[in-house]
C-alpha cells in the first residue's frame, strides 16, 4: 500500500504529460479544474460541498502499470479520484472517503481511497463495457455525505 501511495504521489506531482490526460470541463461546470488530473466524469453539489470526479486510465500508461505489478491492484484499469471543496470553496483534507462500484455484471468493488491534497483516489477495475454505478461515502468531522452517479464504459 505504501509503495502504491508513493508511486501515485510521484506521478501526481511529476507533471509528465504522458502520465495523465488533461482535465476536461463540463459546459455547466462552475469549478476551476485547472491543476486537476484525469478526465472529469461527474460533478455533484451536496449540502454546499462540491465533488468533482476524475478518471485516469492507468491501463494505457506502461509506467503506472509497471508500478502496480505484484500488488493487489495489478488487475485494476483506472484510478478514480474525487476532488472535494467545502462550502467556502476550500479543498477538504483529512477526510475519509470510500467507493462502492457496481459493474454491469453486478460485481461490486468496495474501495477506500487515499487522500492527496484535497483529492481522494482509489484504483478500480473498469474492464467490462457497460454502465457502472458509483457510490461515494464522505466523512469529515461530524459531516457524513453520500453521492451516487452512473458512468458508462464504452
Amino acid at each position: 500500500m505504501k509503495k502504491i501511495l508513493i508511486f501515485f504521489t510521484l506521478l501526481f506531482f511529476s507533471g509528465d504529460p504522458l502520465s495523465f490526460a488533461a482535465g476536461s470541463h463540463d459546459q455547466g461546470s462552475t469549478t476551476d479544474n485547472s491543476g486537476q488530473v484525469g478526465a472529469m466524469i461527474h460533478e455533484s453539489d451536496i449540502e454546499g460541498y462540491r465533488f468533482a470526479y476524475h478518471l485516469i486510465d492507468i491501463s494505457k500508461n506502461p509506467k503506472m502499470m509497471e508500478g502496480m505489478k505484484g500488488t493487489k491492484d495489478a488487475d485494476k484499469t483506472h484510478h478514480l479520484m474525487v476532488y472535494v471543496k467545502d462550502p467556502q470553496g476550500r479543498s477538504v483534507d483529512g477526510a475519509k472517503l470510500g467507493y462502492l462500484v457496481e459493474g454491469p455484471d453486478g460485481a461490486k468493488q468496495k474501495l477506500m481511497t487515499m487522500g492527496m491534497q484535497g483529492a481522494y483516489g482509489a484504483n478500480v477495475n473498469f474492464n467490462d463495457k457497460g454502465m457502472y454505478t458509483i457510490k461515494a461515502k464522505f466523512l469529515a468531522g461530524d459531516k457524513k455525505l453520500f453521492d451516487q452517479f452512473s458512468y458508462e464504459v464504452k
